[in-house]
């Protein structure tokens, strides 16, 4: 076992010789305290501030940390007479606990980190969203050191790679002047926020499901999430207010696409009133506050929320029409969904072989009922970063929407249960229907005539679901 000389003043003015694991041990039990005090500051800000605020604050404060260091290691490398360039950027982490090797990719040299033991920590708490912001550390370090140069993080384990792996480059003039700028005096031309950047070009080639998608997103946080403070006299409102999603309503019409969905309606509204802000407007709105409904609307709310059940057994030859199931389609298309993505897609089956794709405990004959695939689009939260962090708000959407068609097909008098798949047969329904990689099955809900009424199932007291 190697033995490692620690400078050190000891009682009897000698250098004491430890042995490499135990400074190993020593060492991790430090870097885990450093990953726990993040973990805890990271999630306390997320808590008090909610998701989006939190997550800037966190960045924020990651940045001016990275920027810091950066900038200490530029003091010594022009001390000592150094070019910036990266060779010159003398690290400030303890490099002993990284398991890291030098890889050449397509005449790149990279960093290949097959073991961060602050990333071990953040895993095995189950917590490698919020975690992921600290690894920005990175690009901030370079930034501070020398602005020339960026950091790029082409792999991470925090995202589900097997190991990290890091490029330095050189950034182009145009971007490094970008990247001086604050978010006020960003390019008019550029959509830029924690989670990503992109230019008019880049809007320009982007698909337009993810697009659009972008753009509600856009209205959402940089609009419709600040108006209301602002009303009511709590904030005030940015000078470049609207902005960014005018800009993405810009580029949509320069590409000859169709801006007259409710989206598009819905969106636009807010861009009107934020132009109002902007120039110093009086701003009122036609809106109404939720006002209580009726006793008698209340028996039909409490009827629809108590007596749906779920019903398996279906009257053979009776068909759903096609009317019956858009309708039962369309409150699936009002359920909420996080951040106004609308990531929710529908397959509608009808066919006995196809049927035969889609993986059921229960048996459900084509004769008897229709199945409605619940799916979401993964390239939308991909497009807007959210899958770094809120990933599991897709599911949460297709959940609200399957929760809402059951209800429909409930008041209508048919009979529908929701069953679910496995992470396998999801796979193969996708194989086998022939739906593109991007998109992802949640569950199923097989509809029609009731044959027979069920006991209907009952809940434990509330005060046995309430947790003090």
């Amino acid at each position: 076992m190697r033995s490692i000389i620690i400078g050190c003043q000891i009682m009897s003015n000698k250098t004491k010789m430890i042995p490499e694991e135990e400074v190993l041990k020593q060492l991790n039990l430090a870097l885990r305290r450093a990953a726990m005090i993040y973990h805890h500051f990271a999630e306390t800000l997320v808590d008090e501030m909610g998701e989006e605020k939190g997550m800037k604050l966190v960045r924020k404060a990651i940045d001016a940390y990275g920027n810091l260091v950066g900038k200490e290691a530029k003091k010594k490398a022009q001390k000592k007479g150094l070019h910036l360039t990266p060779e010159n950027f003398e690290s400030d982490l303890p490099l002993l606990a990284w398991d890291a090797e030098e890889v050449e990719i397509d005449g790149e040299k990279r960093v290949r980190v097959h073991r961060c033991p602050l990333a071990a920590e953040w895993l095995e708490w189950g917590d490698p969203k919020k975690a992921r912001i600290y690894c920005y550390v990175d690009q901030a370090k370079m930034h501070g050191f020398n602005p020339e140069y960026e950091y790029v993080h082409i792999k991470n384990v925090l995202d589900g790679d097997p190991y990290c792996e890091l490029a330095v480059r050189p950034v182009k003039k145009d971007e490094a002047e970008d990247k001086k700028k604050s978010p006020e005096t960003e390019s008019e031309d550029t959509v830029s926020w924690i989670f990503g950047r992109y230019t008019k070009d880049d809007l320009m080639e982007m698909e337009p499901e993810c697009l659009r998608a972008l753009f509600r997103e856009r209205v959402h946080h940089t609009v419709e999430v600040d108006l209301y403070p602002i009303l009511l006299g709590d904030k005030k409102p940015r000078s470049k207010i609207g902005k960014e999603p005018e800009l993405i309503l810009d580029v949509w019409k320069e590409r000859g696409l169709d801006d007259d969905d409710p989206d598009f309606e819905w969106g636009k509204t807010y861009i009107d009133v934020a132009k109002k802000l902007r120039e110093g407007e009086e701003v009122k709105l036609d809106t109404q506050i939720p006002v209580p409904f009726t006793e008698e609307e209340m028996k039909t709310v409490r009827k629809l929320i108590w007596e749906r059940c779920s019903i398996r057994d279906w009257i053979p030859g009776k068909d759903v029409p096609d009317e019956m199931i858009e309708q039962i389609l369309e409150a699936g298309r009002a359920a909420p969904t996080g951040c106004n993505l609308d990531v929710v897609r529908f397959v509608v089956i009808r066919d006995p072989d196809k049927a035969k794709m889609v993986w059921s405990d229960i048996p459900t004959p084509m004769d008897r009922c229709v199945l409605v695939v619940v799916c979401y689009d993964k390239r939308i939260y991909k497009t807007v970063g959210h899958d770094k962090f809120v990933a599991h708000n897709q599911l949460l959407d297709a959940a609200a929407a399957a929760d809402h068609m059951c209800l429909m097909a409930h008041a209508m008098g048919l009979g529908a249960t929701w069953l679910t798949c496995t992470d396998d047969t999801a796979r193969k329904f996708k194989e086998k229907y022939g739906l593109p990689e991007y998109i992802e099955q949640v569950c199923h809900i097989a509809v029609g005539w009731p044959a027979v009424g069920t006991i209907k199932s009952q809940r434990m007291p509330l005060k046995e679901m309430l947790i003090d």
